[in-house]
């Protein structure tokens, strides 16, 4: 059965022209700031709102006029002054959009940086200023984002992603390992984000794609009899085992990594699939893909948002070799623009996510899980 998503058929184009606008939509308008010391443009539909938000931005950084309709104002903090403009502006958060940059670039790529703006409202969601961490939710939500093959340019699965929804707004994904953490419930929210993404898989739409869950290790190892359970719940959907990838994330602090690959081998006898997340940050990334031998290894994303830099295209190009040696895929996380998706490509990298590639999309109608 061909890979689709859970609205229709994958689509995927070419970058967007770049015009001169005020930052206009774009497929790559969830971008969020990156780095400190950055430089970030204002847009606005509205007029006077647009003239009030530069007025605040020109009394809080300096401004700087580069090649296009609007200044750029150079700021020393990206999410301090994302934060000030979210406290600045509390009732119009999804009226005001930023787009953010680093300094010393040529015209054309400002206007390029100008297309990743996204809304205050995103902004807000990311640093945590629009539900209280403490809150429990209402409700839960799924979504998919896709990860696709670079040369081919179709999708080879999609990673679950869940997040909360309280009365005051979204609780992301970190926001919830946070909660649970401080009240002793992080094996039980493991449990509970596997079983919640395989429930909102409730049709066919997933035909023989990868389906990339992701794996903590509550207590510093892993729940073996939570994996079994989670594989048993997605072969009784009609899923195969070798569908089934398991992510070990980022925030795991493994007792032992020698102790974790044995559970992770018994695991693997089932025909499931591992990949690792946020390799190429620091030396401990690469010992568990040593240890783990993954199946797909997930490059940290902050190689790909400094991609032109030379000490990350070359640590991605040794992380490519260590995979390939392996017989690993490797996927380019945060791919936001053609040039990123471009460079990845040279250098070997195989996959690719981010919102250039494909937003994360709801489930199909009657999957919202309460």
């Amino acid at each position: 059965m061909p890979l689709c998503t859970p609205n229709g058929p994958l689509r995927y184009g070419p970058e967007a022209t770049v015009r001169h606008m005020a930052l206009a939509p774009t497929p790559m308008r969830s971008a969020l700031p990156v780095g400190n010391e950055m430089a970030v443009l204002i847009g606005s539909t509205d007029d006077a709102l647009q003239a009030e938000a530069e007025e605040f931005a020109a009394s809080y950084a300096d401004i700087f006029d580069v090649s296009g309709p609007q200044p750029w104002i150079a700021v020393y903090d990206a999410d301090e002054f994302a934060t000030a403009m979210i406290r600045a502006f509390p009732d119009r958060l999804r009226d005001i959009r930023l787009a953010f940059a680093p300094g010393e670039l040529t015209p054309d790529k400002w206007n390029r940086y100008a297309l990743l703006g996204t809304t205050l409202s995103r902004h807000a969601g990311r640093l945590g200023l629009t539900a209280d961490p403490n809150e429990e939710p209402e409700r839960y939500e799924v979504r998919f984002q896709p990860i696709v093959a670079l040369r081919k340019r179709s999708a080879v699965g999609f990673e679950a992603l869940v997040r909360g929804v309280g009365s005051n707004g979204v609780i992301d994904a970190h926001q919830l390992i946070e909660a649970a953490t401080r009240s002793g419930r992080l094996g039980a929210y493991d449990q509970l984000m596997r079983n919640l993404s395989l429930r909102a898989v409730e049709s066919n739409w997933l035909g023989e794609g990868l389906l990339f869950l992701n794996l903590g290790a509550p207590g510093g190892q892993f729940d073996t009899e939570a994996i079994h359970s989670c594989i048993d719940q997605a072969e009784a959907l009609g899923l195969s085992a070798d569908q089934i990838v398991f992510e070990a994330v980022e925030w795991n602090r493994y007792n032992s990594i020698s102790a974790a690959a044995r559970q992770l081998r018994e695991v693997r006898k089932r025909g499931v699939r591992l990949a690792v997340d946020d390799v190429g940050d620091g030396f401990s990334s690469l010992s568990v893909v040593a240890e783990f031998e993954p199946d797909v290894v997930k490059l940290n994303g902050h190689l790909t948002r400094t991609i032109e830099e030379n000490s990350s295209a070359a640590v991605i190009s040794a992380v490519v070799d260590m995979a390939h040696r392996m017989g690993a895929w490797v996927v380019g996380e945060n791919v936001e623009t053609w040039n990123q998706l471009r460079t990845l490509r040279n250098l070997g990298v195989d996959w690719g996510q981010g919102h250039f590639l494909g937003e994360p999309t709801a489930p199909l109608a009657g999957a919202q899980l309460q």
